[in-house]
């Protein structure tokens, strides 16, 4: 199943599995693979090259040599803004791109990138995971808005086979 087809019809064929399985109360969350393919998205913005996976500080170099940290949400319509990317533990980066997806109508809602700085001044501690929680209300308010590059891209890697 699923050889041959488009990168967009196998994350919908996901979307929908994970749909399924929430209705059955089987699992609670959207972020897994879209947090990998978002990355993959944001190196085609960016220019760059994904860091290997044990990198804990950033996910990619950029073609100008900036180490860029991607969080990524996958967001429906009840998705609150008071909703969380992960928690991030580690400073090693230069910026960090908050991606908002949106894979039941395969596009990017949302695409902003902060300085580790603003990330540090906006973010809010917490103790119990140590480490910064920025909300997703909270991500479109700072930072450069990339939304329609990293839409593009991901639309780009959607149709690739």
């Amino acid at each position: 199943m699923g050889e041959g087809w488009t990168v967009g019809q196998l994350l919908g064929t996901y979307a929908s599995i994970l749909e399924e399985l929430r209705k059955r109360g089987l699992v609670r969350t959207n972020n897994a693979p879209v947090g990998d393919l978002a990355e993959y998205a944001a190196g085609i913005v960016y220019g760059g090259v994904l860091a290997p996976n044990s990198e804990k500080a950033y996910d990619l170099i950029a073609s100008d040599g900036r180490r860029i940290q991607v969080k990524v949400r996958n967001i429906r319509p009840e998705t609150s803004p008071s909703a969380v990317f992960s928690v991030i533990r580690s400073f090693g980066f230069d910026a960090c791109i908050f991606v908002l997806i949106d894979t039941l109508n395969d596009r990017v809602q949302g695409a902003f990138e902060w300085t580790a700085a603003e990330v540090q001044e906006f973010g809010v501690h917490r103790e119990h995971t140590n480490g910064i929680a920025i909300r997703v209300g909270q991500a479109r308010r700072h930072g450069i808005d990339l939304t329609d590059q990293v839409d593009e891209a991901w639309r780009e890697m959607l149709a690739s086979v």
